[in-house]
């Protein structure tokens, strides 16, 4: 059965950003009879002017209770019937929501509230996984300046705030002096902060286990790894390619069960910097990862079979490979893409 006979309409969110735009490129190459609302807070997001697909701008959800009104006055007008978020901001406006909503008929495919904050908040999810000994980083979660005395995990150290996003407000102090100073630029900007043992080893040593739950049951995962990033020591993801690692997915999924139950869609983080070496936790993504069009290109449509997960997992019988690993090896680069746009009223004029 095709997705435009099982779902009425998807509405993909955050489509200026890879984890959206590489779902709203996933779902119209698996059906372009689906009707496809692209949504993005910057009307000049790239993916707004998507071939085939309509847009929409949606408020921040800075503000839980506009975004949600806006959010589903949009699937109202429109006849949608399932729901993507592309962002964690967004997905944690929509999680305390998601479960009468799914119920009334409006699919949105995320955790509930205390599971979503494990892919939030790198302070709680640190402390659930060091206290079931899985490996991580050595941390330290200082609530004062003064705390920082008790670091003893070395030098150059890394300080990221509990709830940033990509490279945000991550910095490398060399020293305790740096440290410091770098800590209160953060915390006064960022919020609360963690101080982290830097783990040796470029971007093609960080694994992305990717992974779709339906209410704690986990249906497909995927792994694979950064070859560059922008900035160089850290971020987006630029080339990518898909690995083959039994011991890395099984590490990446038991963080992702310690954290559970999951619903949707869920990433883990992990670095490894050597094969011999342990596999540590560095985040977990509660969406779509940015990567996520590269597993499409190597034979395994995700958002594909989310949509039909959500029309019932009846419709995943012959479309989930019976193969290991459920893709082909393949590899990735994102460049620029120019394209054009409708002039504005004043632009005319």
């Amino acid at each position: 059965m095709s997705l435009a006979a099982l779902s009425k309409g998807v509405l993909v969110t955050g489509v200026g950003a890879p984890p959206g735009l590489g779902t709203l490129r996933s779902l119209r190459g698996a059906d372009p009879a689906l009707t496809l609302v692209a949504a993005d807070i910057n009307p000049l997001a790239g993916g707004m002017f998507e071939p085939g697909t309509q847009s929409v701008v949606l408020p921040s959800a800075r503000d839980p209770e506009a975004y949600r009104s806006a959010v589903k006055a949009v699937c109202e007008t429109r006849g949608l019937d399932i729901i993507i978020p592309g962002s964690e901001a967004e997905i944690a406006a929509l999680a305390p929501v998601a479960r009468s909503w799914t119920e009334a008929g409006l699919r949105v495919p995320v955790a509930d509230p205390e599971v979503i904050a494990f892919g939030i908040d790198k302070g709680l999810l640190l402390d659930r996984v060091k206290a079931l000994g899985l490996p991580h980083p050595q941390t330290l979660q200082p609530g004062c300046e003064g705390d920082l005395a008790q670091w003893s995990g070395g030098f150059p150290c890394v300080v990221k705030p509990r709830t940033s996003r990509g490279a945000r407000g991550v910095s490398y102090p060399a020293n305790a002096r740096e440290l410091a100073a770098i800590w209160r630029d953060t915390a006064a900007e960022h919020g609360p902060c963690v101080v982290q043992q830097r783990i040796p080893g470029g971007a093609d040593t960080v694994y992305t286990i990717g992974s779709m739950w339906n209410h704690g049951q986990l249906v497909v995962s995927t792994l694979h790894r950064k070859l560059q990033t922008n900035p160089p020591s850290g971020g987006v993801a630029v080339a990518g390619e898909t690995v083959v690692d039994p011991a890395l997915m099984a590490a990446g999924i038991a963080v992702l069960e310690a954290s559970g139950p999951w619903h949707g869609l869920a990433a883990v983080e992990l670095k490894r910097p050597a094969p011999d070496a342990p596999a540590y936790l560095l985040e977990i993504n509660p969406r779509m990862w940015g990567f996520g069009y590269l597993m499409t290109l190597a034979g395994l449509n995700i958002p594909a079979l989310l949509v039909r997960m959500l029309a019932g997992p009846e419709h995943l019988a012959g479309h989930l490979p019976s193969t290991f690993p459920p893709y082909a090896p393949t590899r990735m680069v994102r460049t620029w893409q120019d394209i054009e746009i409708p002039p504005t009223e004043e632009g005319q004029a």
